[in-house]
């Protein structure tokens, strides 16, 4: 089982690809894709609903979740 710090690190990430993916500006557009790209591979949709991420974000992000 992790550590509490690397879980601390993990869901810090998985915060900070989730403010990059719903960014809506234009100029930063490039970076919303990759944001996005990341969270499909390195995240799950329940954990970002843990971390705070709304439905209609999780279901762009992952077309195919459950909504719960």
């Amino acid at each position: 089982m992790p550590d509490q710090p690397e879980v601390d690190r993990r869901r810090k990430t998985v915060e900070t690809l989730i403010q990059l993916a719903m960014e809506s500006n234009p100029g930063n557009c490039w970076d919303d894709d990759r944001a996005q790209r990341l969270l499909r591979t390195q995240s799950t949709p329940e954990e970002a609903r843990q971390a705070g991420m709304s439905e209609a974000m999780i279901q762009h992000i992952w077309p195919e979740a459950d909504e719960r």
